[in-house]
């Protein structure tokens, strides 16, 4: 092919030539050009728009048909797979929608063990992987037990979180981890992702007891409702306040399989290996 190109050059005294596939067909008088099979069109370029446009674009058709056989040999390129950072910004898009329709403050996608966010409706995606939202989560709700609501401890100053909540009795840990959360965000903003995370917390340790594909949680400012897909994936969605189960139910099941899909487009993801993550090696049998 790039023989014949510069061989177009020559015989049609072009400045340059191409083959193309898709697009429009060119509009510029200072193009000649064909079609191919198989969907490729073939390009003269000019410096300015041939006098003798006619006679040159009859010397192309003749030169493309003396090449036919070598040019109907020409593969059609493969489709590009999308950049990964578009998948998970459709799943996060879809995600986003289905907390709208459902009326949630948030819509994560997590497994039963991986440290991996699948797919959230936060604008912000957490840098966090799942294992540190858990722990965020059991933080939020070591505050709660202790007394202090989530409008108290959203109005608190970060740096007050700590010692605040040392004086209740939570532990140095999981105040700090606490404390560190609540700099990173607006108010509104910080009341959901805190809710996301005592949902994902929650959610984590109830795998292990709950039976079928979906199941909820209701309190009086706070509740989620999960949908199991794929054998492995968890759908939350997260509500500050009372929620109709039906309603939402509706909800999953019309947005569930384009979501699917979504998840299945998702590339593997190998998570960074961390000081607490263990391994365990298993002795396998003859």
């Amino acid at each position: 092919m790039l023989r014949f190109l510069d061989l177009l050059c020559k015989e049609l005294d072009a400045d340059d030539a191409r083959a193309e596939f898709g697009g429009r067909d060119p509009a510029d008088p200072r193009l000649l050009w064909t079609h191919l099979p198989g969907g490729w069109r073939l390009v003269a370029v000019f410096a300015a728009p041939p006098e003798d446009r006619q006679a040159k674009q009859d010397r192309l058709q003749h030169l493309v048909s003396g090449f036919s056989q070598t040019l109907s040999d020409l593969p059609t390129p493969p489709s590009p797979s999308p950049p990964v950072e578009s998948v998970f910004k459709r799943l996060d898009a879809s995600l986003e929608a289905l907390r709208s329709r459902a009326g949630g403050v948030a819509v994560v996608i997590v497994d039963a063990h991986s440290p991996v966010l699948w797919g959230t409706s936060d604008p912000q995606r957490p840098n966090e992987d799942v294992h540190d939202l858990a722990h965020v989560g059991d933080a939020l709700r070591a505050a709660l037990e202790a007394g202090i609501d989530l409008d108290a401890i959203c109005s608190l100053e970060a740096s007050d979180v700590p010692s605040r909540l040392r004086d209740l009795g939570v532990s140095s840990e999981l105040a700090a981890t606490l404390g560190h959360a609540l700099f990173q965000r607006d108010e509104t903003a910080l009341r959901h992702h805190l809710l996301g995370c005592l949902a994902i917390a929650r959610v984590r340790e109830e795998t292990r007891s709950v039976q079928g594909l979906r199941w909820a949680h209701h309190e009086p400012q706070f509740g989620y409702f999960v949908r199991s897909f794929a054998n492995i994936y968890l759908l939350v969605v997260v509500f500050e306040g009372a929620f109709s189960e039906l309603s939402v139910e509706s909800a999953v099941v019309h947005a569930l399989p384009a979501i699917e899909h979504l998840v299945m487009a998702l590339p593997p993801l190998d998570p960074e290996p961390t000081a607490s993550s263990g391994g365990r090696v298993i002795r396998l049998r003859r």
